[in-house]
């Protein structure tokens, strides 16, 4: 994800510091599979709102150091907040400095209940939920939408797969992310389990190439390092396609966007952006999906709460932010980036 500066909503806007600290805050930790989308939820619910909202990405552990600065929306600008500004010690992230968000789930749980620190949570993890839940860190949840975990093979499908077993048993490289570092790999090694008996050796004797991030696996398969990959919905190639190639389409409708921000033309922009992210898709798109399972009735999906987080500051502001994520705006937000929510 250090690719996230790509993003078509943050890239055509210039950096500008923090409001002042009496405006609304809404602190939400996000994962990796929800991180573009809620970039865009947050700058439409800014404009409507004045909220300031400050995204922190939620991290499991990695086998390199990799961190991503958390992101703030005020006024649809990005900034960095002035707790990440004032540390001294700029040579660590400035996530690890104001969170430390690079431990064990169970431990960076464990520190937003320490800080009291945190409005709202959204994550793909049932690992990351079940440890929620324990800690009684979650006072309301509220589904948004749903995943389906399904299988991108290049487009055309050259090796002519109907289903998961198809390239298990032809011997062919299968790429899923590491089910300890992601959700999506949780559901793919227990989808994986039920295809090849024999637990994690027989697994990954056949073909199963583990990776960490998302992008990576979008990536191997774009390369054709792999040949299909386990994913949720088409939601992950979008991501990958606006962090990839949003830069090229950014200084081409730079100026007509900054125009139409500067007349407060919050419908023009947000056209703007919707044929931007059309255009890019269409053109970028590299895979298509193909049946998880054989009999094409079976599927695996999860819902996904956005959770009111027992240390939020104000629980009228927190509901606000779930009834926008719910809204036909939200909604749409959340369709256009792939996933269902209905």
């Amino acid at each position: 994800m250090s690719r996230l500066c790509a993003l078509l909503l943050i890239c055509i806007i210039p950096a500008l510091a923090c409001g002042p600290r009496g405006e609304p805050r809404l602190y939400i930790y996000c994962s990796e599979t929800f991180w573009y989308v809620m970039q865009e939820n947050a700058f439409f619910f800014n404009r409507i709102y004045g909220f300031q909202i400050i995204l922190i990405p939620i991290r499991a552990d990695r086998t390199e150091s990799q961190t991503e600065e958390a992101i703030v929306m005020r006024g649809g600008r990005l900034a960095l907040p002035l707790e990440w500004q004032n540390r001294p010690d700029s040579r660590t992230s400035t996530v690890d400095l104001y969170t430390q968000l690079n431990p064990d789930i169970a431990e960076q749980i464990g520190r937003i209940t320490t800080s009291g620190i945190g409005d709202l949570f959204l994550t793909d993890s049932a690992k990351q939920l079940d440890v929620i839940q324990s800690t009684a860190l979650a006072a309301s949840e509220i589904p948004i939408c749903y995943l389906t975990l399904t299988m991108l093979v290049p487009l055309g499908n050259p090796q002519h797969f109907s289903s998961a077993r198809d390239v298990i048993n032809a011997n062919r490289r299968l790429g899923i992310i590491n089910p300890s570092f992601d959700g999506l790999g949780e559901a793919s090694w227990q989808v994986l389990g039920n295809i090849i008996p024999g637990g994690e050796s027989e697994i990954l004797m056949n073909g199963v190439m583990l990776y960490e991030r998302q992008y990576d696996l979008l990536e191997a398969l774009e390369s054709r390092e792999v040949d299909a990959i386990l994913v949720w919905n088409f939601t992950s190639q979008i991501s990958f396609v606006v962090a990839k190639y949003a830069a090229t389409y950014n200084a081409a409708n730079e100026q007509i966007l900054r125009e139409t921000e500067r007349r407060g033309d919050r419908e023009g922009v947000q056209a703007i952006l919707v044929e931007m992210h059309r255009h890019l898709v269409e053109t970028k798109t590299f895979a298509e999906e193909v049946p998880l399972y054989a009999n094409s009735g079976e599927r695996y999906v999860v819902s996904v709460p956005l959770i009111s987080l027992s240390t939020a500051s104000n629980f009228s502001h927190t509901k606000r932010f779930v009834d926008f994520s719910r809204s036909n705006q939200g909604r749409e937000i959340l369709r256009r980036y792939g996933f269902v929510v209905e």
